[in-house]
Parts: structure tokens; sequence; C-alpha cells
């Protein structure tokens, strides 16, 4: 199943959301272009709709993790989701930013895929193989998240990467560029955050 999660970024979300439930963390209702299935938080930030129908679910506002974690364990467990889209992981708090980044790597440790939509930018959190859909010429950074990462990805790339050890304290993932067509990225040990740039039609 996959499940869209939509973050409260302070920003209206611009990219299409296609997914079998969409769940909105306390604010990301007010900036989710389509009503969504569940709303989930403490609402501290939001005041719950009188006209919403569907599920909510609330937290005490006193806990130990952010509603976007807590969004991520209900979309496993109570739905059973196998992939997670997320919405608004950019934007707002920069610690909201680092933690969403985070939430992203949490998804694959409980065995779902890891995606953001982000206005002109896809970032995939990958462990193991991926094909990353890309144009000619679109920006393409891969870099390790939660420490080293052995990176094999050289076809397609202008900058080939031949089981490279990547490292939290360098930048050599950083700005390759796509020669077109799909690119296999293979995270062979560790963990990393892939940015895809995209490439707009005028």
């Amino acid at each position: 199943m996959k499940v869209a999660i939509v973050l409260n970024c302070g920003a209206q979300i611009v990219r299409r959301i296609n997914a079998d439930k969409v769940i909105c963390c306390d604010g990301g209702y007010l900036y989710s272009p389509v009503k969504p299935d569940i709303l989930l938080g403490d609402f501290d930030s939001l005041t719950l709709p009188e006209d919403f129908d569907g599920e909510v679910v609330q937290h005490d506002a006193v806990k130990d993790a952010g509603d976007g974690e807590l969004a991520v364990y209900y979309a496993k467990n109570a739905l059973g989701a196998d992939e997670l889209v997320f919405y608004g992981v950019l934007g707002g708090r920069y610690d909201h930013t680092l933690c969403n980044f985070a939430i992203m790597r949490l998804a694959t440790d409980l065995g779902m895929s890891a995606k953001a939509e982000e206005d002109g930018l896809d970032i995939y959190y990958l462990r193991g193989k991926a094909q990353i859909p890309t144009q000619k010429g679109e920006t393409l950074s891969i870099l390790p998240y939660g420490g080293n990462a052995i990176v094999d990805c050289s076809d397609n790339l202008f900058y080939p990467l031949n089981d490279l050890l990547l490292t939290p304290s360098d930048s050599r993932g950083l700005s390759n560029v796509s020669l077109g067509g799909k690119v296999t990225v293979d995270v062979k040990a560790g963990g990393a955050l892939v940015f895809r740039y995209l490439r707009l039609p005028c």
C-alpha cells in the first residue's frame, strides 16, 4: 500500500498527491491539496475542522516523538504500508527538516520505501538498489546519511561512482549530472539521500 504523509511545512504543497491513503500531520492539513483520509497529531497547530469526516488519531501534546514519526509508525502498523511518499519535508524550521530526513530513514528501517516529493525536487532515502528516472541535464546529488555509505552508480551519470566510499565529512557525491534515462543507484553499505532536481517543461 502506498501512503502519503503530509507534514506541517508552513507552505502550500504544489506537487500532485497520488496514494492509496493520505495522512496529514496536524497543521499539514492547512497546506494539503487533497482532503486526507487521516488527521494525526497533538493538534497544537490546527483546530480540528468541524466538517472533517475522516479518521482522527490524536496524541497527547507531551510525547517523545514528533507527529511525522508517529505517522510513519501508524502507516506501517495500522495501514500496512510498504511505500511512503512524504510532502513538506523541506521548508519551515531547519531542525524539522533534519528530523524529516530521519523519519525517511525510519521508514526504510521498518521495511518501507521512502521518497519525498517537493517543489521541483524528488528526495529518496536508499539502502540497496533502486532505479531513479531522470531527464538529461538534471542535477543528482547522492549524499551519505547516518554514517558512511558505499555507492555504485556508474550508468547514465557524467561522474561515475564505482564502489565509492562516501563519508559524512566529504562532498564527493554532490552535484552529479544525468545523461538521461534511468539511473541505477546501488547503496551497498549504509544509507544515502538522493536529491533529484527536476528539469521541468518550459
